[in-house]
């Protein structure tokens, strides 16, 4: 299943970006240099590529949202005036790169609302979201946790939110950026992305989209993407 159409994320400017984490996309060789940049801005832009509406939402959330990359891109999707960005994540440096990205990107302070909460139990009632990502974030919990983490995201989106989750996978590659970044990617990556499969199924969705980085690679895949829905819907 390939994705529908193609588009390009916006991603700030480096000085816009509030480092959270050793890692994040400001320190990490793989980040914003070009040319090394390239894989961190695909699988970015896989996430835009996945989106059906493009614009106009009125309650995005970005579950896991990190040193605030992909914030400016969903703000821009957001429906004009009216639409809201939320952003949950453990580090606890929201109040930080919520400010840089005002002051910087130019955004509406009321229209943004970052808070330090996890996948675990999510603040926010029952069918908020007509948009929910989350990019990097399902590999970092144990798998027995995934399904809780995946039905409070059900239990947050609208029946017919676009839910689009980005992982890596256990790959040769994955393995190799962990070693040159001195990681223990069995510490920092408890869950597969066999194990994120089989969690997306356990809690009721149905993946109905699915692209990966590089799209050629087969077992040499590094990145997987996927739209998902309520398979009860």
């Amino acid at each position: 299943m390939k994705p529908s159409c193609r588009s390009k994320v916006y991603v700030p400017d480096k000085t816009s970006i509030v480092s959270t984490s050793d890692v994040d996309g400001v320190n990490a060789l793989f980040g914003y240099y070009s040319p090394f940049s390239y894989p961190m801005r695909r699988r970015l832009n896989m996430v835009v590529e996945a989106m059906e509406k493009k614009t106009g939402y009125q309650a995005i959330l970005d579950a896991g949202f990190g040193c605030g990359i992909l914030l400016t891109d969903l703000y821009r999707k957001l429906a004009p005036g009216s639409g809201q960005l939320y952003g949950i994540d453990v580090h606890g440096q929201h109040e930080a790169v919520k400010a840089s990205l005002v002051a910087r990107e130019g955004l509406e302070a009321g229209r943004i609302h970052l808070s330090n909460h996890s996948l675990f139990d999510l603040p926010f009632e029952d069918d908020t979201f007509d948009l929910i990502v989350s990019v990097s974030v399902l590999e970092h919990i144990q798998p027995n946790l995934l399904p809780a983490c995946l039905r409070e995201i059900r239990r947050v989106a609208k029946s017919n939110a676009e839910i689009i989750l980005g992982f890596p996978t256990d790959s040769i590659f994955i393995r190799l950026l962990a070693l040159l970044h001195k990681q223990d990617i069995r510490k920092n990556h408890p869950s597969t992305h066999h194990d994120i499969f089989g969690a997306i199924a356990q809690a009721g969705f149905q993946i109905i989209e699915k692209s990966s980085f590089p799209r050629f690679a087969g077992p040499l895949t590094m990145h997987y993407n996927v739209r998902i829905r309520n398979a009860l819907r």
